[in-house]
């Protein structure tokens, strides 16, 4: 029993230290020399990678960024596929890994590709115990990309859409009657995504925050 939850410690420990694998400032260092950090939005996330270096360097970082929090999930839930309070630490530690990588002094990302990442996993899994007919399963995927799609081809502020698709994250996985933690863990992804925007949302409110244009491949 003691040797069972040094193993679960163990994971979340991996996960955020997997989660924080700083993609966007390899990829960024890589092209163009330098710390993407001092660049930009100053963030090294998909978004301020795609600004500062281009949109295929930008994809190829936030496909990364998403398996970051995908991985993970469908890793635990073969090893511990009945254990849904660590599903809720491990998604949790995948994010703030991300946000706050230990290998970038704790400055990394806004937590948005891999808590997508976590959604994804999450809607893959046939919880034990738990009888959501497969449509049921994946529709909070459709219902947060559509809630970031129809914000974004209105306002074409990448903040404002990430923020509308957290707002969206528990209540899709709670009208959708998913499991008490994975709700639970899908509040704390919005509140972990308001926390990183905060400074995106002060210039909202200013009406200063910069609509996404993209700098080529």
């Amino acid at each position: 029993m003691v040797l069972i939850i040094i193993y679960k410690i163990l994971f979340a420990i991996a996960t955020y230290l997997f989660g924080a694998f700083p993609t966007g400032y390899i990829i960024y260092r890589l092209k163009k020399g330098g710390d993407i950090r001092t660049e930009g939005s100053g963030n090294v996330g998909g978004t301020n990678v795609t600004r500062t270096v281009g949109i295929t360097a930008g994809i190829i970082t936030i496909i990364a960024d998403i398996l970051k929090g995908f991985i993970p999930i469908l890793v635990l839930y073969f090893i511990f596929p009945d254990d849904l309070i660590l599903l809720a630490v491990a998604a949790i530690a995948a994010v703030l890994g991300h946000d706050y990588p230990v290998y970038l002094r704790f400055r990394g990302g806004k937590g948005i590709s891999t808590s997508f990442g976590i959604i994804v996993g999450l809607c893959s899994l046939p919880f034990i115990g738990i009888e959501n007919a497969l449509w049921l399963r994946i529709l909070p995927i459709f219902l947060i990309i559509f809630t970031w799609l129809i914000v974004f081809a209105i306002s074409r502020i990448v903040s404002l859409s990430s923020l509308a698709a957290a707002v969206a994250t528990p209540l899709s996985y709670y009208f959708t009657k998913f499991p008490l933690p994975v709700v639970i863990a899908a509040i704390c992804l919005f509140i972990l995504t308001f926390i990183a925007h905060r400074d995106n949302i002060k210039r909202l409110i200013k009406g200063e925050e910069k609509k996404l244009k993209g700098k080529g491949a």
